[in-house]
């Protein structure tokens, strides 16, 4: 990627929640994610919607940046996210996550719907788009996906409506990540790495599916350890309990910083001498590794500020 863009953790947060709505104000997640779609009930997309525009009309968060998740495109809900959300309060809004997205129309739908408003309201700014890869035909569709616009920001994982379309079977509750045991391995390893290849090939964020039991701190950063060495850049939360752990297993330790720090430098000092490589504790670091560590760098320097 070009620049470093933070975005470790996105708490999920219901639309038609108004004390949820009210708490997101001092969450300290990278992104909040408003949620129109399986948080809210059929009966109440419209007093949802409603609500967001309501709060974000009339609360200050310009310290927040701002994400929220439509319906399912082909429900009679989505082109009313898009269109009211965004005419109403499209200057707070970084980018739109889009469920369930399984070709390269479902992107230019939104695009096309996006460039028109921003138009009509004079929007200099465009909206960034976050496709949510959800089902076999998705993952199979990758790469018309992420070549459908230059509006994507991120690929999201859907661990849950992923398991629904291959069929699998799950243990414990929610269905999202927890209580995997039971595979000799990681059952979600190829979905993944797909997601994470298409993304990084366009220099685009992979961000990673919640994970459903929001008790087990454990379990979550386990889940945060397996994306995180994957190449994805984040993960979702469901509580603010959550948050805290997804941004520390996402940012550079202090052990990380040494280390990297030490490869920078011997590589640059060897780099003065004329050499295209040199050697720490008997290992050999060349400018392969000399990019490794500086992005790892770049990273802890964009944390910091």
């Amino acid at each position: 990627m070009n620049k470093v863009i933070l975005q470790r953790s996105t708490i999920s947060v219901p639309s038609n929640r108004e004390k949820m709505l009210i708490k997101s104000k001092g969450l300290k997640a990278d992104f909040i994610m408003y949620d129109l779609e399986d948080s809210v009930s059929l009966e109440e997309k419209d007093k949802a919607r409603r609500m967001l525009v309501d709060f974000l009309s009339s609360e200050d968060l310009n310290d927040k940046v701002i994400s929220y998740r439509i319906n399912d495109i082909y429900s009679p809900f989505a082109y009313r996210d898009v269109i009211d959300i965004v005419e109403n309060v499209g200057s707070k809004i970084q980018s739109i996550v889009i469920p369930k997205v399984e070709s390269k129309k479902h992107i230019i739908w939104i695009d096309i719907l996006l460039t028109q408003i921003e138009k009509s309201i004079g929007l200099e700014r465009k909206i960034e788009i976050e496709p949510s890869i959800e089902t076999a035909k998705g993952v199979l569709n990758i790469k018309e996906i992420i070549d459908a616009s230059d509006r994507i920001r991120s690929l999201v994982f859907g661990i849950a409506d992923y398991t629904v379309s291959l069929g699998m079977f799950f243990k414990g509750i929610s269905g999202h990540g927890e209580e995997e045991e039971f595979y000799p391995g990681h059952r979600f390893h190829y979905p993944m790495s797909a997601i994470a290849v298409a993304a990084k090939s366009k220099g685009v964020l992979a961000i990673d599916a919640p994970y459903g039991n929001f008790k087990d701190l454990e379990g979550l950063k386990k889940s945060c350890l397996i994306s995180k060495y994957l190449g994805f850049d984040g993960k979702w939360a469901i509580h603010p309990s959550q948050i805290e752990i997804i941004n520390e297993v996402y940012s550079p330790d202090e052990e990380d910083i040494k280390r990297c720090t030490k490869i920078v430098n011997t590589y640059e000092e060897s780099i003065k001498t004329g050499k295209g490589s040199a050697s720490i504790d008997g290992r050999m670091i060349d400018g392969a590794t000399y990019r490794l560590a500086k992005s790892i760098l770049d990273k802890a320097n964009k944390i910091k500020g």
